[in-house]
């Protein structure tokens, strides 16, 4: 019988690719951390007799194998492209939207959960006697889900939040949906889910006109710019072709800081920490990222210059800078790893407002925050 000369080729090319997987492993040192995709891979799993038991040990290798696979990288990126151009990506970390701006998918919340995060809000604004300011940011995918299939478009539930914040009482809710709706479509960064240089200082803006304080113009700061950032956005997406982008940093001019961190040692004099950009992740250049209690000294400011607590997610990382030229000191409060009394907070640095600074996903996710006190 003649053999088809396909079967074997098909045979020959199945043996290679076993041989060359336990070759790959033989010759190339072994990964701990994925650069992009931004999280560490299994470990190769320990065998003990109660693994065997409940399975836990072939779910540990099949793990195992899947982060360690060669080429692991490029056939991430393959199915992801394979998802975004079958129409798949309802069921995706992140879209991709008309523009070519990754999106994160859209959170999911409890409105009574969400209820007891206002509850203690409102009670720490009782015991501040600070009325608790609500900068909240919508998310890019509800501020861009005109460039999304109505389908994804109306997951996104930004507007439920924002308006049982403004509806709870005890708070103020900052006024910055509809303008990031109408004139902010590209207030974010396009392989991230944070806003730009531009959605801060818009932010900003809003935020000082409630206050009944004139912002500074935006040529009141000096402008820097790196390029090459990738945000978290693209990491999750596995979308790698998406470009790198250029990343603006607006520094307060005239001002003489200190800056202070309660989990690392000395002082600083900047506020922006480049160092950063040697690594994989540039966002941590604002502030040096997130700390349980960050301290902004303007020692420039007015002697009268009021005190800010401010209570934050990594959003408020890039609105600082631009509110140090207005405050003698910033207290930054980051609930995540801060366990103690804000309140206390409050009263050891005379602290005049009260500023929450959240994105809308943190702020009705985010269990940290029934914790305040």
């Amino acid at each position: 019988m003649k053999r088809n000369p396909w079967n074997i080729l098909t045979v020959a090319l199945f043996a290679l690719i076993l041989l060359a997987v336990p070759v790959y492993w033989l010759f190339f040192p072994e990964k701990t951390f994925s650069e992009a995709e931004r999280r560490y891979l299994a470990e190769a799993p320990k065998l003990s007799a109660q693994k065997l038991t409940d399975w836990s040990f072939d779910d540990a290798v099949e793990g195992y194998l899947a982060d360690h696979v060669p080429l692991r990288d490029a056939l991430v990126g393959v199915n992801a492209y394979a998802t975004l151009l079958t129409g798949r990506q309802v069921s995706a970390e992140a879209f991709m939207d008309r523009d070519g701006y990754l999106v994160a998918k859209p959170f999911e919340f409890d409105r009574q959960e969400l209820h007891k995060r206002l509850s203690r809000i409102a009670t720490l604004g009782e015991t501040t006697g600070l009325e608790p300011q609500m900068l909240i940011v919508p998310s890019s995918g509800y501020v861009r889900s005109g460039r999304l299939p109505g389908t994804l478009a109306a997951l996104y539930r930004d507007a439920d939040v924002l308006s049982a914040i403004e509806t709870y009482g005890g708070m103020r809710l900052i006024p910055i949906e509809d303008l990031f709706r109408e004139k902010g479509q590209d207030w974010f960064y396009r392989t991230d889910h944070h806003w730009t240089a531009d959605g801060a200082y818009a932010a900003y803006e809003a935020y000082m006109r409630v206050q009944g304080r004139e912002p500074l113009a935006r040529d009141a700061f000096y402008h820097h710019t790196v390029r090459g950032y990738v945000g978290s956005t693209r990491s999750r997406s596995a979308l790698w072709l998406t470009p790198p982008e250029t990343m603006t940093i607006d520094e307060p001019i005239g001002c003489d800081v200190t800056v202070t961190f309660s989990d690392r040692e000395g002082t600083f004099s900047d506020l922006f920490f480049y160092e950063h950009l040697k690594e994989y992740d540039w966002y941590p250049l604002f502030l040096d990222g997130n700390h349980p209690i960050t301290v902004i000294e303007n020692r420039a400011a007015a002697s009268d210059a009021p005190v800010l607590l401010m209570v934050k997610d990594s959003f408020g990382n890039t609105l600082a800078p631009l509110l140090v030229p207005s405050y003698r000191t910033i207290v930054m409060v980051d609930p995540r790893y801060y366990r103690q009394s804000v309140s206390d907070l409050a009263r050891q640095y005379g602290a005049a407002e009260l500023l929450f600074c959240f994105s809308t996903e943190r702020i009705a996710t985010d269990l940290n925050l029934k914790l305040l006190k």
